[in-house]
């Protein structure tokens, strides 16, 4: 593996700086990327046991300098008095077929740059060639998407098109794969002082976003599950949480945060922080700058500028629009245009003309109310022929998420609660008043808003008691999948 580029290159003594951890001419740098000077030797290692640097200035000669992990280990690079040292950078030749491919990238040759070979590669992430170039072009992408207007960048040959993890940036790649569109919450943005001295430390800019439900299917009527998941879906899965963005470069994401932690349906619900390199030290950037241990001082600012209360808006938005889609595509297209719910009730009333099922038609209702119950009924009567049960279900409720629309909710399932509620509702509101005392409609639905507070709050001690830490990829969350933050 090779990573080339056609910069101003390096003389010989700062090939083998390079190559020493630590070594770097930007100490303290807080303006570009780089800062600490162990990002190539790192990288290399955490890919193959040996790297060689070949670079040269313009006009100047090629210099390279190998390091070799399993020479290391047998003292190869040890002086006199027993200290490891890096080899001096020697006059080089590139292997011929980097010199091919320098060639076609360059047709106009190749003045000045870098080149860092890897070889005997140990610890790919992920296995077979073909897939490794797919996941790293992705993942470049994505890191690099706001600085993709610096530089072109290329795996194995193949353009790297920017992605926008939040998918608001016209003109990036996955931006226009279909009609849906990521919908925009405002961005805030926060100078930051020091709480003791009042000396400026710098800027945080934090973005918001939110996806419809189908944003990361293929065929828009059904989930983004198996061969139904769009490219959209894995972008979605990889970058799951709170983003961390430091100088424009996407450095880590976290699932967690001091009053909320991130689950699979919260994929559609995208938030990130980009922050200047003069907060390292309240971000907790490591050497290899891959993640971020932040700190209170900057979890209670963003706290403070509501981030919390943003998430729960952009919760809220998604919940709101799955139980749109769900309402609009509740009936089927069959002769009947009922549920499944609706067909068993009225075939078992056809049947036996039992008591225990009224004589009523029903419909299934999909409403958004933070301060209703998790469900209620109503009763409407026009023709004779005409007399319908109408069943309401709050997509507010921790019942509808965790429930009747939750992660591993099979259409069984949920079509049994139905008949359950419809059940219930028989009782509650018998067309004769002479089951229940509940004929009311009003005082139904107080009778349920009792219960619903009750059921809620086991829900969520049901929650914290379940709760656990998140996976790489969270699928193993399934139904105790609702947030912990919740209790």
């Amino acid at each position: 593996m090779a990573v080339i580029d056609d910069g101003h290159g390096m003389l010989p003594e700062m090939i083998r700086l390079a190559v020493t951890w630590g070594g770097t001419h930007r100490e303290g740098d807080r303006v570009g990327l780089g800062r600490y000077g162990y990002g190539l030797p790192s990288s290399a290692v955490s890919l193959g046991r040996r790297f060689t640097v070949y670079s040269k200035p313009p006009h100047g000669d090629l210099y390279a300098v190998t390091l070799d992990l399993d020479d290391l280990a047998e003292g190869a690079y040890h002086d006199k008095e027993g200290d490891i040292v890096v080899p001096i950078a020697e006059r080089a030749r590139l292997p011929c077929h980097l010199q091919e491919i320098i060639r076609t990238a360059w047709s106009d040759g190749w003045h000045a740059g870098t080149v860092v070979l890897i070889e005997k590669l140990d610890r790919l992430p992920w296995p077979g060639r073909t897939r490794f170039v797919e996941r790293l072009t992705q993942r470049v992408g994505v890191t690099y998407h706001k600085l993709r207007d610096r530089t072109d960048l290329y795996v194995d040959g193949t353009y790297v098109e920017p992605i926008d993890p939040l998918f608001l940036t016209g003109g990036q790649a996955l931006f226009e794969l279909d009609d849906d569109r990521a919908t925009a919450f405002d961005s805030i943005r926060l100078e930051l002082s020091a709480p003791d001295t009042g000396e400026y430390l710098g800027a945080i800019t934090v973005r918001y976003a939110w996806l419809p439900p189908s944003f990361g299917s293929k065929e828009k009527t059904r989930d983004a599950v198996g061969l139904n998941a769009n490219e959209r879906f894995d972008v979605m899965k990889t970058y799951h949480g709170v983003l961390f963005s430091r100088n424009g470069r996407l450095v880590d994401v976290q699932a967690r945060t001091p009053w909320t932690s991130f689950i699979n349906n919260d994929r559609y619900v995208r938030a990130e922080v980009e922050f200047s390199a003069t907060l390292d030290e309240q971000f907790g950037v490591t050497t290899s700058k891959q993640q971020v241990t932040v700190s209170d001082f900057v979890w209670d600012a963003l706290q403070a500028a509501g981030m919390p209360k943003a998430i729960e808006q952009l919760r809220a938005r998604v919940r709101q629009a799955k139980a749109a889609r769900y309402a609009a595509g509740l009936r089927e297209s069959g002769r009947t245009g009922q549920v499944a719910s609706e067909v068993v009730l009225l075939a078992d009333r056809e049947a036996t003309s039992s008591a225990s099922v009224s004589r009523w038609d029903r419909s299934v209702s999909i409403e958004h109310d933070p301060a209703a119950p998790f469900f209620w009924m109503s009763r409407s009567e026009g023709r004779a022929d005409q007399r319908v049960l109408l069943l309401h279900l709050n997509a507010a409720h921790r019942f509808y998420e965790v429930l009747y629309d939750g992660p591993q909710t099979t259409a069984a399932s949920r079509s049994a609660l139905e008949v359950l509620l419809f059940t219930m509702a028989d009782t509650f509101l018998d067309p004769k008043g002479e089951v229940s005392g509940y004929s009311d409609e009003i005082a139904a639905r107080d009778a349920v808003k009792e219960w619903s507070g009750r059921l809620d709050y086991a829900l969520a001690l049901m929650a914290r008691h379940f709760v656990r830490e998140p996976a790489e990829e969270n699928e193993e969350f399934g139904l105790l999948a609702w947030a912990e933050e919740s209790a």
